[in-house]
Order: C-alpha cells, then structure tokens, then sequence
C-alpha cells in the first residue's frame, strides 16, 4: 500500500498526494492492501511541472485503484520532467 497523504477535501471528496502527484477522487476504500475508487471514472490526476499544469482525468483509462492510477500517472510525469530539462 502506497503512503499517499490523504485529504478529506471540504467540497467533498478526497485529495491523495504522493511523489509531486496529487489525486481527487470522489470516495474510496482500502481492500487487500489498495486504495479502490469507488467512483473510477470521476478521479483525476494532475502534477505541476515548471510551473506549468497538467491533469488525466481516469475516464478512458478506468484504473481502479490509487495505486494503479499513480503508477501511469508517474510515467506521465517523469516524460514530462525529462522534456523540461
């Protein structure tokens, strides 16, 4: 199970942060050491990269857990670091 820092958002919903990544995500729950979305389709991702913003909405991609959604997420992010540098 991944550290995220989870945030109960006062809008509703839940902010998770980990490694420069943050997530809202509409509600979850912890199932066989996972963070599972109980709305998959709502949750998005987005991270900052030289002060420039960028956010994937899991819509298309439907990954069911934090973890799995972080994981394409950090790929993402690292192409976009590396281009940045």
């Amino acid at each position: 199970m991944y550290e995220f820092r989870i945030t109960k958002q006062e809008s509703g919903g839940y902010r998770f942060e980990l490694k420069g990544i943050k997530m809202l995500v509409d509600d979850y729950i912890v199932k066989d050491g996972k963070h599972f979305f109980t709305n998959p389709p709502k949750a998005i991702a987005y991270f900052d990269v030289e002060s420039n913003l960028y956010g994937v909405v899991n819509e298309p991609y439907r990954y069911s857990t934090a973890e799995d959604f972080h994981d394409a997420m950090e790929r993402e992010y690292s192409q976009f670091n590396n281009i940045a540098r």
